[in-house]
């Protein structure tokens, strides 16, 4: 704009040069009249520069002065006088009607090409919203894809240790955290203690149980049984809850804990440490789908406690093998029998499982069970006590019936080749013994007395029969 302006200024003072010599020239008799119509020729576009201004004052000062000159001066006929002058007028209204479109082009564009800016930045406006929107609605797909395997993975455990390993190591991936606590509750009546605990660290890769301390998350039980949905404490000033538990003394900066809702009654607490605000909604979802998976292991394990063989051996469930064992103890002291308890456990077992692999671990526990079933009497009961341990109960058994028994399962072990799988190994059993009622009238402590002897007999070298002393 500032070029154009100035080159209306150049134009006009070059014009008015031209003038001026041509007129010099001619006076002085250098140049012809044909030569000043050539130069109005060339004045003429000043009209384009200024249509209103210019073109007047051109149209008038060449009626006014070149006529004039033209006529009086160069004695010119008037015809011949007037004709350059007429083309030099209409040739300044043509350029003065040019630049007039041509200004109202302009304007046109000016206007278009403005109306099109703001266009373009409503569009861009509109595309960093939905680029914005389109980003926001993949960090929610990749969220709810985690989420969703998370959930898979977690639906093919069983136990609570297992699905909580799975969410300690998408914590670990996902979030930000301190720390993560699991308290799995047990109610008597309407109050809740803590049953079991699990834990998590962003720190270490240790995850599982941890020492139950009911005492520390009673203060949040009891918030949650009084009505709390959830409990979140930020900054410096923390609940006075926190101070009661074991996180509060910690020196953390924060405390969320959820309540884990299975059939309308609190069945467990989930509870992070130094979680940032902007996760609680999502350590909040996440809550809500593990809350679904805990109802299923709830579920299992009640099943679990239901049944009366293990699906593995096929050997007697603890739970069950404890209530046959009380009646044969009653029958025992009704009938004043010795009744003698074993406690066997499978030698270097881990060794074995971590060597062959968990398959071949389970063959030799199924194998392990045929043999005690074949070498014991109908009236005895065996049971898979836990993982690699067996207890066996003989009804009117004493003492040197209790060890033959035991040697001849350790034997019978002993002697047998465990094939699994391609895989040939030897495997032998430790047993400890305690007799009711000469090492104990309470089938508690016979069962205590009985694992301090195969303690015994671990610690001698393995392979062997112990008996109570």
């Amino acid at each position: 704009m500032r070029v154009l302006k100035a080159s209306r200024y150049y134009g006009l003072a070059a014009a008015a040069a031209i003038m001026g010599l041509f007129h010099i020239s001619y006076i002085s008799g250098k140049v012809q009249f044909p030569a000043v119509n050539i130069a109005l020729l060339f004045i003429s576009p000043l009209g384009y520069f200024s249509p209103v201004a210019v073109s007047a004052a051109l149209i008038a000062f060449s009626w006014m002065v070149f006529y004039h000159l033209f006529v009086h001066h160069y004695g010119i006929p008037a015809v011949p006088a007037a004709a350059p002058i007429i083309i030099f007028n209409i040739l300044i209204f043509i350029f003065a009607v040019y630049r007039k479109y041509g200004d109202s082009k302009i304007s046109r564009w000016a206007s278009k090409a403005e109306e099109e800016t703001r266009r373009k930045a409503a569009l861009v406006s509109r595309f960093e919203k939905m680029r914005r929107f389109e980003s926001g609605l993949i960090e929610k797909e990749l969220s709810l894809v985690g989420l969703y395997e998370v959930t898979k993975r977690m639906s093919a455990g069983l136990r609570f240790d297992e699905i909580f390993a799975v969410l300690g190591e998408y914590l670990k991936s996902n979030f930000d955290f301190k720390a993560c606590e699991l308290a799995i509750l047990k109610w008597e009546g309407p109050a809740a203690a803590v049953d079991r605990m699990y834990s998590v660290s962003k720190e270490t890769a240790a995850e599982g149980a941890a020492a139950a301390t009911g005492a520390d998350y009673a203060a949040v039980i009891g918030a949650f049984l009084r009505g709390s949905r959830e409990i979140a404490a930020y900054g410096p000033k923390t609940l006075d809850i926190l101070k009661k538990t074991t996180a509060g003394s910690s020196g953390i900066e924060s405390f969320v804990a959820i309540p884990l809702l299975s059939e309308k009654r609190i069945a467990g607490i989930l509870a992070v440490t130094d979680l940032p605000k902007e996760d609680l909604e999502r350590f909040a979802i996440l809550a809500l789908q593990f809350a679904l998976e805990m109802k299923k292991v709830l579920l299992y394990e009640t099943v679990e406690e239901l049944a009366i063989t293990d699906g593995l051996t096929g050997l007697y469930v603890r739970r069950y093998f404890f209530d046959r064992l009380k009646e044969e103890a009653n029958r025992s002291k009704r009938h004043r029998f010795h009744m003698s308890f074993l406690m066997a456990d499978i030698d270097d077992f881990k060794k074995c499982n971590d060597t062959y692999g968990h398959l071949v671990g389970d063959a030799v526990l199924k194998e392990i069970a045929r043999i005690m079933k074949e070498n014991v009497r109908e009236i005895d009961l065996v049971a898979r006590y836990g993982g690699e341990e067996f207890a066996i109960a003989l009804p009117e058994t004493g003492r040197e019936g209790a060890r033959f028994a035991g040697e001849r399962i350790r034997k019978k072990i002993e002697e047998n080749m465990f094939k699994a799988y391609d895989e040939r190994l030897k495997i032998t059993v430790s047993i400890g013994t305690a007799v009711y009622p000469d090492d104990s009238a309470e089938v508690k402590d016979l069962i205590e007395k009985a694992d301090a002897a195969l303690y015994k007999a671990k610690r001698s070298g393995k392979n062997i029969v112990y008996s109570y002393k």
